[in-house]
């Protein structure tokens, strides 16, 4: 079985706290966009195999996810995984926890562990935050650590990628972050328009060539980051003005939104 594992832009990202469990309560927007990863899926007896192009990835959260759904369901098959890479990583695109939500889908499928989409987004939330969402596979308001979701309409649009050198860990940006105390935006606030992200402000002071990209992009429109960056993304309405941004902008690209996932037609 061959799908498609798509990235997300975070359209709103706000940190409200640090919680108990050591991880951190947010509201954010997700936004599903159609630069895609390609995974290849072959049923095997045992063994757990990954082949990665162009590049092997440390610590890929592909072979995490299906050894945990493995070891939780007790499945005796195994899993072939052919991985092209095509969403850059560190990047706040969110493409690992895309491809293990990818793998916990569809294995859950080619093994028929019969899971719903409910235990397997509380699997996919023991690896990753953003996990629950790819496995939800529909643009949302989420709250929490990003796992509960509210329904949110959001129109159809371009964006124009901006992919600076520079690469950011969650880890390091989550444990950086100073989260000063206001009230936070509400959903119907993002509606009418209102959004930040959390991490804008931290990334453009520690890294200089994120500040700089954000300067070049300010004369498009309001360039914005997702996740903990270090993508930064304008919105266009239709591909006529998004091709005018890249005129002036040629070293980005340009993508467009998705209602839901390519998954979600293997959890019905």
């Amino acid at each position: 079985m061959k799908v498609k594992s798509p990235a997300k832009l975070n359209l709103h990202l706000e940190v409200l706290k640090k919680r108990k469990d050591g991880f951190h309560e947010l509201r954010t927007v997700f936004q599903l966009i159609d630069l895609q990863d390609e995974i290849e899926f072959e049923v095997t007896s045992n063994k757990i195999d990954l082949v990665e192009k162009p590049l092997p990835i440390k610590d890929n959260l592909i072979l995490k996810a299906a050894h945990l759904l493995k070891e939780r369901t007790k499945a005796t098959q195994g899993v072939k995984i052919l991985l092209n890479k095509k969403i850059p990583m560190e990047k706040g695109l969110g493409g690992g926890s895309s491809n293990a939500a990818t793998t916990l889908v569809v294995l859950n499928k080619l093994w028929e562990t019969n899971l719903n989409k409910d235990q397997l987004i509380k699997i996919g939330l023991e690896l990753g935050s953003d996990i629950p969402f790819f496995i939800h596979g529909i643009n949302s308001w989420a709250e929490g650590r990003g796992e509960i979701f509210k329904p949110l309409i959001l129109p159809n649009q371009w964006f124009l990628l901006a992919f600076p050198k520079t690469n950011i860990s969650t880890r390091m940006a989550f444990s950086d972050i100073h989260i000063p105390k206001t009230s936070p935006i509400t959903k119907q606030e993002f509606l009418n328009g209102n959004s930040k992200n959390s991490f804008t402000n931290w990334a453009k002071e520690k890294f200089p060539e994120i500040k700089k990209i954000f300067d070049q992009l300010k004369s498009l429109g309001v360039p914005k980051l997702t996740g903990t960056g270090s993508t930064l993304f304008l919105s266009f309405k239709n591909e006529k003005e998004a091709q005018k941004g890249l005129e002036v902008f040629p070293q980005g690209i340009l993508v467009r939104s998705l209602d839901h996932s390519p998954l979600t037609g293997l959890m019905e």
